[in-house]
């Protein structure tokens, strides 16, 4: 409506700008009583020239109305298929437009638009089930890559200290005198090394479980583990972490680090005190894993463990670095910075 208005009161004034410039020119230009004949003589009771006047003002009125009629029903057209292409309907009604239409190149824009944005979704789509297939089939490698880990580790640790107690069993069943200070040895030792298997599955078993956070934050992900292995090993755990404001990928990345630091220092540390710190100052997180084991020389290439180069590889893989400082008989310090953009 408001198109149609604007265009009649536009073609109004127009008309009656151009009926006076002509009834101007007329009485300058051309010699004649025109002062009788526009003013004096009338129709329907109106002076002539007023008569004219407003035949061309509702003229220019109709007429810009029918303009602006046509006008607003294109630019609904137009309103409609973008509202169309809006809500993803990218199938626009091909209607046989006129070659002459004012509106024809906004029309061959419109269909480039949603031509283009149907191509843009299907690729969306395309890529969306590849992301799925990849994701399926690099989890299933990772799964097979941790099973296949977690049987080598089960059988180079676990397993060979339950031979070598059943061993020692058998030769402490094998001595007549079960008090002797050999058989009271053997027995210490057998309680050692399956202290020391356990202690070693209880650090296998944090590989089983979930990787990712599975929708908690990373405060409340660390703080149970920490909390659960308080409740189950003989091992003071003190921890401080910040509530940080991270990305999920980096979250979990970060989580999985802990997850490697913690099994570590069960498996190899022999450790008593264990402390987590996670804290945020300025764009970077850092995070610390200390404990007050037997430590190992961080020169020498065996202790690269598959632990610690998957800690290395983790923290490259969001950008940060990594930090070990360990001195034999006094503990280790893993520290891992990540600068947050």
């Amino acid at each position: 409506m408001r198109i149609q208005i604007t265009f009649s009161i536009y073609f109004a004034s127009a008309a009656f700008i151009t009926s006076i410039f002509v009834g101007l020119s007329l009485i300058f230009l051309i010699e004649a009583d025109w002062y009788s004949a526009l003013l004096k003589e009338s129709i329907f009771l109106l002076p002539n020239g007023i008569f004219i006047l407003l035949i061309c003002i509702i003229f220019g009125a109709v007429t810009g109305w029918i303009i602006g009629y046509s006008v607003h029903q294109k630019s609904d057209e137009v309103a409609a298929s973008l509202l169309e292409i809006e809500q993803g309907n990218y199938e626009l009604k091909h209607e046989k437009r006129k070659q002459h239409d004012d509106f024809l190149i906004i029309w061959h824009r419109i269909e480039g638009i949603s031509r283009r944005l149907k191509e843009q979704a299907i690729v969306q789509q395309k890529l969306a089930n590849e992301k799925v297939e990849w994701n399926n089939q690099l989890k299933e490698e990772v799964l097979t890559k941790e099973r296949n880990r977690l049987a080598r580790e089960l059988h180079d640790s676990v397993s060979q200290q339950l031979f070598a107690a059943t061993m020692l069993l058998s030769a402490i069943n094998q001595n007549p005198d079960p008090t002797s200070e050999t058989a009271v040895k053997q027995r210490k030792l057998v309680e050692g090394i399956i202290n020391e298997a356990q202690s070693e599955m209880r650090a296998l078993l944090l590989h089983l479980r979930p990787v990712q956070l599975d929708g908690k934050s990373l405060k409340s992900g660390i703080e149970e583990l920490l909390s659960e292995l308080t409740s189950k090993l003989p091992l003071e755990v003190i921890w401080n972490i910040q509530d940080v404001a991270l990305d999920k990928g980096v979250e979990d990345h970060l989580f999985r680090i802990v997850q490697e630091a913690v099994s570590n220092t069960l498996r190899h540390a022999k450790a008593s005190l264990l402390e987590v710190n996670l804290k945020q100052i300025n764009q970077v997180v850092f995070l610390k894993v200390m404990d007050n084991g037997k430590g190992f020389d961080v020169d020498n290439t065996k202790s690269g463990s598959y632990g610690l180069t998957n800690i290395k590889e983790r923290a490259a893989e969001i950008g940060g670095s990594v930090k070990m400082i360990s001195i034999l008989g006094k503990g280790s310090n893993i520290e891992v910075k990540i600068p947050i953009y």
